[in-house]
């Protein structure tokens, strides 16, 4: 008795489409990775800090705010000050850290302030770093 051979699978058109997908796809990441690897260069982050609203609160004025990083280097513990003055007086202060903004990435965050920003001239921004 001969022996059955077992029949010959062909690829179908979807598996090399998907192959050819997927290997694209790896193709393309490493051409990311490789642009990235030849073009960085060392240098400090670039904080750039802009209001987003005022919303009055019962705990007082929330000011949301976005800070974004434009340097090539990523920033650690960064302490962004919000101060409220009025001429040369400075009126209320506040400030909070955040955590970790990477390269050219941002980060949102807010301050609470008891009195209306609006009343006087509000100044934010980064005011230090730690490099991770």
């Amino acid at each position: 008795m001969a022996a059955k051979q077992p029949a010959r699978r062909e690829v179908g058109r979807l598996e090399w489409i998907v192959g050819a997908l997927g290997a694209a796809i790896v193709v393309a990441v490493l051409g990311v990775l490789t642009h990235e690897a030849l073009t960085y260069h060392e240098g400090a982050p670039v904080l750039v800090v802009k209001v987003l609203d005022v919303t009055p609160t019962e705990g007082g004025y929330v000011v949301r705010f976005m800070t974004e990083n434009r340097g090539p280097s990523t920033a650690a513990e960064v302490v962004v000050a919000a101060t409220l003055t009025d001429g040369d007086r400075v009126i209320e202060r506040a400030e909070t850290t955040l955590d970790y903004i990477a390269r050219k990435s941002d980060r949102g965050a807010g301050v609470i302030l008891k009195r209306d920003p609006a009343s006087a001239t509000l100044e934010i921004a980064a005011t230090s770093y730690r490099k991770p």
